[in-house]
C-alpha cells in the first residue's frame, strides 16, 4: 500500500515532510537576527552615552570652576580694597562672599581643591578632573571642600601684620 506522496505507507512520511519547516526556521532566524542587531545597537549606543556623559561632566566642572575663580578674585579685590581703606580705629577687616554652586554635576558629586594657583575640581565616577587657574593677589589657604554652597572669607584681625588669607569653606 502506498500513501499519496508515493512512498510506502508509514515509512518516511514525517522525514520527507517539509511543509512547515520554512515557516518555523524563518521565525527562529528572524528572532536570532533581531537579537543580534538589538544587542549591537545597545552596545554601540552605550559607548556614545558614556563619552557624552564624560564631556558633559567636564564641561560642567569647567563652568563651576570658572564661577568659583570669578568669586575668589572678587573676594580678593574686596579684601584689598577693605584693607587699604581701613580706618586707624578699625580693629579688623572682614570680607565674605557667598557662592551658590550645585552639589552635583550631571548627577555626580564632586570635590574642589583651592590653592594659591588654581581651583581643581574632581569627580570619582567617571574619573574626571578640571583645573582652572586664578589670579588672586593675597594668600589663599589650601582647602578641599565638597561641591555645593561655599563661603569665601578674608579676615585680618587687629594686631596682625601684613595681609590676611582667603579661605574657602562649605556653607
Amino acid at each position: 500500500m502506498c500513501d499519496r506522496f508515493g512512498g510506502a505507507f508509514g515509512r518516511g512520511r514525517l522525514a520527507d515532510d517539509e511543509r512547515a519547516v520554512s515557516v518555523t526556521v524563518g521565525y527562529v532566524l528572524t528572532l536570532a537576527i533581531g537579537a543580534v542587531v538589538l544587542s549591537g545597537v545597545v552596545i554601540g549606543v552605550s559607548g556614545v552615552i558614556d563619552s557624552q556623559t564624560d564631556r558633559t561632566i567636564r564641561g560642567d566642572l569647567s563652568v563651576v570652576g570658572q564661577t568659583t575663580v570669578t568669586n575668589l578674585e572678587s573676594a580678593d579685590r574686596l579684601a584689598r580694597a577693605a584693607a587699604a581703606d581701613r580706618p586707624e580705629n578699625e580693629s579688623e577687616v572682614r570680607v565674605a562672599v557667598d557662592v551658590d554652586l550645585p552639589t552635583r554635576v550631571a548627577g555626580t558629586p564632586y570635590r574642589m581643591t583651592v590653592d594659591g594657583d588654581s581651583v581643581t575640581l574632581r569627580t570619582d565616577n567617571p574619573d574626571a578632573s578640571v583645573e582652572v587657574p586664578h589670579a588672586v593677589s593675597v594668600d589663599v589657604e589650601e582647602t578641599s571642600v565638597r561641591g555645593g554652597p561655599l563661603r569665601i572669607s578674608y579676615v585680618v584681625a587687629d594686631g596682625e601684620a601684613g595681609p590676611g588669607t582667603l579661605e574657602v569653606t562649605e556653607r
